[in-house]
């Protein structure tokens, strides 16, 4: 029995390291290897290898693996402060870069929306072309990846993205996702939640290997042509995250859509009564999770998970 177990913890244990082994951390420094043996010549790092007793190669495998496994670790630490920074929550002074690209953006912004709402008043006339019909559908795929007001705006797509999804619950429902998500969170169904655990984990990846991306620029050194390949680098990972940060959002939205009523009934509070009352429910709720604050006495439902 004992034999089944450590066999089983060894095969765990190696699927981690083979993990890490072949993360973007290994990437990063094999890549800044074969830049040294680039500039050095094969022969001349051949040389140095075979000079080495067999005890120091290990040993130098060893400390390879060591610091590959360590510097995946470290920057696990990072993945969150990366994803805001690609959101576009800049520290000064690229706070003031940001806000002109903001403002930029904005008369864009504008334009676009007054276009979407022409076109749909056409469509609802009767009175629209094929090709019309077409620009709503592109116009429309812009506006669910984009805020619905221009005060909203961020300056990259990301954050875009994420904050119309975030601010979705709000300006439907009433409920602040912020406050409310760690308390719908444990509602959840087991398949969502999953779904959800494994699409962050997929965007804070991306992040990671974005930022592994930028610290490449570090074999400068080696070689110039290094740049090139830093800049191909961080562009695919952001396109990649830019398309998780897509399914993710819509999970989050999803999650809201579909179970914020468990919320209410997990709190004992009555649930709206309809479309109308639910944004000022909702927005109460909200206040309520906040700060603790209630506009009056809340009669709690006989509904509510334990209730009869």
């Amino acid at each position: 029995m004992l034999d089944k177990f450590w066999e089983t913890l060894g095969g765990e244990l190696a699927k981690r390291w083979l993990d890490y082994l072949f993360s973007p951390a290994f990437l990063f420094w094999a890549g800044g290897l074969g830049l040294y043996v680039w500039q050095h010549g094969w022969d001349a790092v051949k040389i140095v290898w075979d000079g080495w007793a067999s005890y120091q190669q290990a040993t130098a495998l060893l400390i390879a693996m060591i610091l590959v496994f360590l510097s995946s670790l470290a920057m696990q630490t990072l993945q969150l402060p990366v994803i805001r920074l690609l959101e576009g929550y800049w520290p000064w002074p690229l706070n003031h870069f940001g806000s002109y690209i903001v403002s930029r953006n904005q008369k864009g912004f504008r334009e676009q929306y007054k276009i979407l709402r022409e076109l749909k008043i056409k469509e609802n006339s009767k009175s629209i072309t094929k090709e019309e019909k077409d620009q709503i559908s592109r116009l429309e795929t812009w506006a669910h990846s984009n805020p619905v007001t221009e005060k909203d705006l961020l300056p990259t797509s990301m954050g875009n993205l994420l904050r119309a999804r975030e601010l979705a619950s709000g300006r439907k429902y009433g409920l602040d996702s912020m406050v409310c998500w760690p308390r719908l969170w444990c509602l959840l169904p087991e398949c969502l939640r999953n779904n959800l655990t494994t699409s962050r984990a997929a965007l804070n990846m991306k992040a990671e290997l974005w930022l592994w991306g930028l610290l490449f620029l570090v074999w400068m050194v080696f070689n110039p042509m290094v740049v090139f390949i830093s800049l191909v680098w961080m562009f695919l990972a952001y396109r990649m995250a830019l398309q998780t940060a897509e399914v993710y959002g819509d999970l989050v939205e999803t999650a809201f859509d579909l179970h914020r009523l468990a919320l209410y009934d997990a709190l004992g509070w009555p649930r709206p009564k309809d479309s109308d009352e639910e944004k000022a429910t909702g927005a109460q709720l909200t206040e309520f999770l906040w700060r603790g604050t209630i506009g009056g006495i809340i009669q709690y439902a006989t509904h509510a998970i334990g209730g009869k």
